[in-house]
């Protein structure tokens, strides 16, 4: 009964969007799960979903005396931290990241912490995965432009590091992202200054980084390169 109910309201739902002059695919459209594409890395979820996946997110960047770089390890970890959660609850997945802020206390009371296993600080978390990323070479302008126009360039290396089983870990690999994309026009630093430019293109490589262990929307292709 149960079927026929949600079926006949299915169905009252489609005619009134023809009603309303809407097309039958289009009003199909908003009845259709949203299609996904998968993780491009290796997903962190299970396959019960009730199962709860514990991640850290570690992050290091080399020493840059440029004032818009300074900690700029800390705020990508914050944002990848947030995007992860965010895919995550969208799949309805219980991927819980430990929060940056306890990571970086940890890193704070390890004066040595760039030479610890980050499988060593997975244990100390009880984490399940350890997201390990060391940021490269980062540009924010578009080259010869004497620095009047933006375009964000990173360069990054990605390792997970499975605690549980550390022999299955996935090789490292490579990760770039570079943002207005070269379809699109670069952006006037009159209209953008560097730290606000700065933390949008963290967003976004954020982002796209989080596509590596998370199934996305196939939308976000187009909605956030």
């Amino acid at each position: 009964m149960k079927g026929l109910h949600r079926r006949g309201f299915l169905l009252s739902l489609c005619s009134s969007a023809l009603v309303a002059g809407c097309s039958f695919p289009g009003a199909m459209y908003f009845f259709m799960p949203e299609a996904k594409d998968q993780a491009q890395y290796k997903k962190l979820a299970g396959e019960d979903k009730k199962k709860e996946v514990k991640v850290v997110v570690w992050t290091y960047a080399p020493l840059d005396t440029r004032e818009e770089f300074l900690q700029v390890d800390r705020t990508f970890a914050d944002l990848l931290a947030k995007q992860i959660t965010d895919l995550s609850k969208e799949n309805d997945e219980k991927v819980t990241v430990i929060p940056p802020r306890k990571v970086e206390v940890y890193k704070n009371d390890h004066p040595e912490w760039t030479s610890i296993d980050p499988e060593k600080v997975g244990r100390y978390f009880q984490a399940d995965y350890v997201i390990n990323v060391e940021m490269g070479k980062i540009s924010l302008y578009e080259p010869k432009t004497h620095e009047t126009l933006l375009r964000g360039r990173g360069e990054f290396w990605v390792r997970l590091v499975d605690i549980n089983h550390p022999d299955d870990s996935p090789r490292a690999r490579p990760f770039t992202y570079m943002y207005p994309d070269e379809v699109r026009p670069v952006i006037d630093g009159s209209d953008m200054d560097r730290f606000t430019f700065r933390d949008v293109y963290l967003d976004h490589a954020a982002r796209h980084l989080a596509y590596l262990f998370v199934d996305h929307p196939k939308r976000d292709r187009t909605l956030n390169d």
